[in-house]
């Protein structure tokens, strides 16, 4: 397979996972009018229409499904088959990537690729920015080995390629406000709902996962409640010290809040589903510096 190709093949289910041209071409780091021509030209090839654009939203065409599934069920086997050359040859490939959502700041994980480190000291670790609901493509176009993604509340709908995925909940968490010691809260033992209305909240921003925000926020619709969102930080640590700023109360789970600052208190939250830490990977995984670290991963959360 020439290297135009699979880059091609790549982008294509880049853009069958986003189904927005400006989202997928961002993610491939290109324009979004070469990616319109590559899969323009890609149709011409196949002399089929994959994708459905006379719609408000892009759609993948009966046959633009066959061939995603198809080509990412190839892309993964070349993949395999690179690792497993490389290993017949004597040289096992120690590179892993990691699909993560990096503000979620999960502590097993740390915990989990600095004992990976210790057991393959030559192992290197790629990380990804990506969401749980985008770790099937991602896996199945080898993009990444293991996704570690975070959702609201319980199992969701399947993600693409579900079928040879593997997936396992690792940890979970409740909500809860950082506060200062010396506000009218910080002796109760749970807050509810309602105080999100109450007080200015600084909160996660949207575009570090659109899933748990919307649902936060449709939780919140559904309680009748209008949270009082006074700053949405994309670094979980600046959220942090604006709270300590008195700019306003923190609205997190215990992997992102963790042990609060001198000052400060973690008070529970009511009314909201935990946020759940998922692992996903390829259910035929065979390399073993992959499989350790899904090891690890485990038993740093306790499993």
């Amino acid at each position: 397979m020439k290297a135009s190709e699979l880059r091609l093949y790549q982008n294509f289910l880049l853009l069958a996972q986003e189904l927005h041209f400006g989202r997928a071409a961002d993610l491939a780091s290109i324009t979004q009018p070469a990616l319109s021509q590559q899969i323009a030209r890609l149709e011409e090839s196949l002399g089929v229409k994959l994708l459905d654009r006379d719609q408000r939203q892009l759609a993948l065409t009966p046959a633009g499904v066959v061939f995603r599934d198809g080509i990412a069920k190839i892309l993964s086997n070349f993949d395999q088959l690179a690792q497993q050359t490389a290993a017949a040859g004597g040289g096992e490939d120690l590179w892993i990537s990691i699909g993560i959502t990096e503000y979620a700041n999960l502590p097993v994980l740390a915990d989990a690729m600095s004992q990976l480190l210790l057991a393959y000291p030559d192992a290197r670790l790629v990380r990804h920015e990506i969401l749980h609901q985008q770790h099937g493509g991602a896996l199945m176009r080898g993009q990444i080995d293991v996704g570690v993604g975070v959702i609201l509340g319980g199992p969701q709908a399947a993600m693409p390629h579900s079928s040879e995925i593997s997936s396992r909940l690792v940890a979970a968490s409740d909500w809860a406000l950082l506060l200062p010691d010396t506000h009218r809260w910080a002796g109760a033992q749970q807050l509810p709902l309602s105080s999100l209305a109450e007080e200015r909240i600084v909160v996660f921003a949207r575009e570090v996962n659109p899933p748990v925000y919307d649902g936060l926020v449709a939780a919140c619709q559904a309680a009748g409640v209008t949270p009082n969102f006074v700053f949405e930080a994309t670094q979980s640590l600046f959220g942090i010290q604006l709270a300590r700023d008195g700019m306003g109360l923190m609205l997190g789970t215990a992997f992102v809040l963790g042990t609060p600052p001198p000052g400060m208190r973690v008070v529970p939250l009511a009314g909201l589903e935990p946020l759940t830490m998922v692992a996903n990977w390829r259910s035929d995984e065979c390399r073993p510096v992959v499989k350790s670290f899904l090891a690890l991963l485990f038993t740093a959360a306790g499993h």
